[in-house]
């Protein structure tokens, strides 16, 4: 499918990457404006450029869109799918969903997102203008309104079992002393590949964003010492609150884990790096995360040449993590790739645990 991708010069590289793994062949790139249109977000000229098009099947606009602009821009550019950030991001999510659970956030967060794009219509009486769901007439948009309060609420309510009965299996695993580690970063920072490097798995891996959305968990033996460890999904710069609500049962893992190893990828140039060291600090501080143990894997170390610009980077990560968060029990360079240092990051992370619930346990 062809796309037409509108994003703002920082975040252009990862918008493609986006809609390549969503299946999107991006035809064109616009600059996001300045000050969005009032009417359309993107510009008036652009709009009327894109209407006049027959080959193109969606426009991108990497941005949170408000009801009006879904609105405006469906009336103009019949036939072509719009999708803002967060349908974005969820199409993602969809093509990888293999759990129920992942499933169920995915159809909430669409039915969520949608809902007040079609109470808006509904408010402004253009019904018969809107096309497909939204050209049902005045009843018809009522009956699909009852359809999604019902859907939500439905939902809604499987989810909240699962996340009881996720927390209950949480605190068994804690009345028995057992250990687990919560692997989070940044999304294609490799976490995967270190997931798979430490328990000898073949998870898929590959260069396309998000192929992790449900939780892989894998029982291993560190020096006699059981550990759980779990893989989650990536976090993104500047993620939608929408996204960590969505996928609370999933992130959950990471606020109930013993501790987290934070991936993060050291071949990124350092301000590129420090963002998303900054932004993966700031999410799990959404999910509620305090004072929980937290080793850093700098992932990726075979693609740096220079010992020196190594060392450079291992001090910049520890320093601004230190600065953000409490306790950082240190940085460790590894490459999943050719395995390098991965045995010392298992007996970091076999020490770590160790200490972290032998002290749990003299409390």
């Amino acid at each position: 499918m062809k796309a037409i991708l509108f994003v703002s010069e920082d975040f252009k590289e990862e918008a493609e990457i986006l809609s390549e793994t969503a299946g999107y062949e991006i035809d064109a790139i616009y600059k996001l404006p300045k000050k969005p249109n009032p009417k359309y977000y993107i510009q008036e000229n652009r709009v009327d450029e894109i209407s006049g098009l027959k080959n193109i099947d969606a426009v991108i606009i990497f941005d949170l869109l408000k009801p009006r602009y879904f609105i405006n821009l469906n009336k103009v550019l019949n036939g072509i799918k719009i999708l803002d950030k967060l349908l974005l991001l969820l199409e993602i999510f969809a093509l990888h969903a293999g759990s129920k659970e992942a499933q169920l956030q995915i159809e909430l967060a669409k039915l969520k997102y949608e809902l007040p794009i079609i109470k808006d219509v509904y408010k402004r009486h253009k019904i018969s203008e809107q096309q497909g769901l939204l050209g049902a007439g005045v009843y018809g948009v009522e009956s699909i309104l009852r359809l999604y309060y019902r859907k939500i609420s439905r939902i809604t309510k499987e989810l909240e079992q699962m996340k009881n009965i996720r927390e209950l299996q949480v605190q068994d695993r804690e009345k028995q002393g057992f250990p687990t580690l919560a692997i989070t970063g940044y999304t294609n920072a490799g976490k995967t590949s270190i997931f798979n490097a430490l328990t000898g798995l073949k998870q898929k891996v590959d260069s396309s964003m998000f192929t992790t959305t449900s939780p892989k968990r894998y029982r291993m033996t560190f020096n006699s010492k059981s550990i759980l460890l779990i893989d989650t999904v990536g976090f993104i710069r500047g993620i939608p609150p929408q996204i960590i609500e969505a996928f609370f049962v999933t992130l959950s893992e990471i606020k109930y884990a013993g501790m987290i190893l934070l991936v993060v990828d050291i071949s990124l140039e350092d301000t590129l790096l420090l963002e998303m060291i900054k932004s993966s600090f700031n999410i799990l501080r959404e999910l509620g995360i305090s004072g929980k143990p937290i080793l850093i894997a700098a992932n990726k170390v075979d693609k740096l040449k220079n010992k020196e610009d190594i060392n450079n980077k291992l001090d910049l990560i520890y320093k601004v993590s230190s600065e953000i968060y409490s306790p950082i029990l240190g940085v460790i360079p590894t490459s999943a790739k050719t395995m390098y240092n991965i045995e010392n990051l298992k007996i970091k992370i076999s020490e770590a645990v160790a200490e972290y619930y032998d002290t749990k346990k003299i409390n």
